[in-house]
């Protein structure tokens, strides 16, 4: 989308502000639904079941009460057969913001293509935040597989752009077909690193963003960026090393699955899982993510220590050396 310098912070930062709109959307959202409704579209299937009846006996001995109609009368409202275990926020949103626009607009009638107008603009949104991952994740690919094959690595070449998307195309179509194929595949395996993953790419942006001062030789602007990566590293660093290595079976990966291989060497069925089976897939996804948690706290530190060796470099030299060299990569 940038063709100039000149457009970084109209885009960023215009950017950033859209999506701290959506954010205030989805908690506004949130907060005009009912109680009962919310936690009937947040709560797992081996909580509070899969029925209407079900799950309002359940929610409303949390002290929310809410009746079997009433989840019934809103699935009906929004055209869904059921609202119950919708997770991940796009349901939720849906929900709320169609309660609002049809509150003033076309009324309960209309709430149904409201629900679906959100859907669909959430579907937009998630959409775009691919394209640009994926386009992160062939010029990454494309560097990695240069290192190997130096032909690889230059950008203007189409053959070499279609295989490097082709394959990033692959390894996020393979999450969402193991998410269709297997209940506890897909997002069961990566949601819980999203909140640790998501802040520390930004802590390594920032990072990159103080470097670079460093070789414009504005490090006296460097504090911008040196003082929310500082944060953000050690927050995320320790979060993601609480992530690996807590006792807590609540917290830590390891403890977790350590919890539930000793229940299934009992032969017992701890929730969410249902089965033996599940239970093994639970367990799993707990020594994955906990190799992937490792990693990413791995990257994040290596990241600020070249960092730091670059940004010495760049002190001791009197000259700018953020300087780009060669065109840039055609659009994927």
């Amino acid at each position: 989308m940038i063709e100039n310098e000149k457009q970084i912070a109209f885009i960023g930062y215009g950017g950033m502000l859209m999506e701290s709109l959506v954010a205030i959307m989805s908690m506004i959202g949130a907060t005009v639904i009912h109680p009962g409704i919310y936690f009937a579209m947040n709560s797992s299937p081996g909580l509070i079941g899969t029925t209407a009846a079900h799950a309002a006996q359940v929610i409303t001995s949390w002290g929310f009460v809410v009746t079997p109609d009433i989840l019934n009368e809103i699935a009906h409202d929004v055209g869904e057969i059921s609202i119950l275990s919708r997770t991940g926020g796009a349901p939720t949103l849906a929900v709320g913001m169609a309660s609002i626009l049809s509150s003033f607009l076309g009324g309960r009638a209309l709430m149904g293509i409201w629900y679906h107008f959100i859907i669909l603009f959430e579907a937009l949104f998630i959409l775009t935040t691919v394209d640009a991952g994926t386009r992160v994740l062939r010029f990454m690919i494309q560097d990695f597989g240069g290192n190997i094959i130096p032909a690889f690595k230059e950008t203007k070449s189409w053959t070499n752009n279609v295989i490097g998307s082709a394959l990033a195309c692959v390894l996020w179509g393979y999450i969402l077909y193991e998410g269709v194929i297997d209940p506890y595949g897909g997002i069961w395996t990566l949601w819980p690193l999203f909140g640790t993953a998501n802040q520390m790419l930004a802590a390594i942006a920032l990072t990159l963003c103080s470097v670079v001062l460093f070789k414009m030789k504005r490090e006296r602007f460097a504090w911008v960026t040196i003082v929310p990566a500082a944060w953000l590293v050690v927050t995320t660093v320790t979060a993601g090393l609480e992530k690996v290595f807590s006792g807590n079976p609540a917290v830590g990966f390891v403890s977790h699955a350590l919890k539930f291989s000793n229940a299934l060497e009992a032969g017992k069925i701890l929730a969410p899982a249902k089965s033996l089976e599940t239970m093994s897939r639970v367990i799993f996804n707990d020594y994955l993510d906990a190799t992937l948690a490792a990693l990413f706290v791995i990257v994040v530190v290596a990241t600020v220590f070249f960092g730091l060796i670059d940004s010495r470099k760049a002190l001791r030299n009197t000259k700018v050396t953020a300087i780009e060299i060669g065109a840039a990569g055609v659009p994927a």
